[in-house]
């Protein structure tokens, strides 16, 4: 499909294709056109709204933007609570055993076991919390949080180091794990199409 394709077109075969398949360049050109040449309820499809409630009553308990926590949660689960990966990373946020353990300590929670993970409400508290603390250990900076969520404190830190960057732009696109760069880069890009498309609510 080229680019006389509609909109329209390109949401039924990222659809089709759950967006593992689909070709790039397809995938490019929908991000690439203004949110108003796609029907909204498109974007909404791939852009959704579930455990909204919790989602935006644990980001705001923890300083967090709710479309922020929204795009890192479609990126790293989909939105699919009952996900346990190949890492071992449960749930919606797709949080280690290790840290929800932690994070439930903290929140009072006793008793924990992974399984709770499976919870959505849960894991959005205690996910959100988690992903406060990584915020605050890279002083509030959502490019080196996330880059750090993806690929660990030590790498970002060593990257933040060597300085060789003019701002923060520059600092996600040389950021050398290609898998990181683009986890980050979807994660800021989504953010802004979820603001696009709800902030007015």
């Amino acid at each position: 499909m080229g680019h006389a394709g509609t909109g329209g077109d390109l949401f039924v075969v990222w659809r089709d294709n759950a967006g593992d398949s689909i070709d790039e360049a397809q995938r490019d050109l929908l991000f690439s056109l203004p949110l108003d040449e796609v029907p909204t309820v498109y974007w909404k499809l791939l852009f959704p709204q579930p455990y909204w409630a919790d989602l935006t009553a644990n980001s705001r308990k923890n300083g967090l933007d709710p479309f922020l926590v929204a795009s890192l949660i479609r990126q790293e689960s989909e939105f699919n609570a009952g996900v346990v990966s190949h890492a071992n990373a449960w749930g919606l946020m797709q949080l280690l055993p290790s840290v929800g353990k932690s994070a439930a300590k903290k929140q009072g929670i006793k008793h924990f076991d992974a399984n709770m993970l499976l919870n959505p409400t849960t894991n959005l508290q205690l996910g959100t919390l988690n992903l406060r603390e990584v915020m605050d250990r890279f002083g509030g900076q959502a490019e080196y949080a996330l880059a750090a969520y993806n690929a660990g404190d030590v790498p970002v830190r060593q990257w933040i180091a060597i300085g060789d960057y003019k701002d923060i732009a520059e600092f996600v696109e040389s950021i050398p794990y290609s898998e990181t760069r683009e986890y980050v880069q979807a994660i800021l890009r989504n953010r802004e199409i979820y603001r696009a498309l709800y902030a007015a609510q």
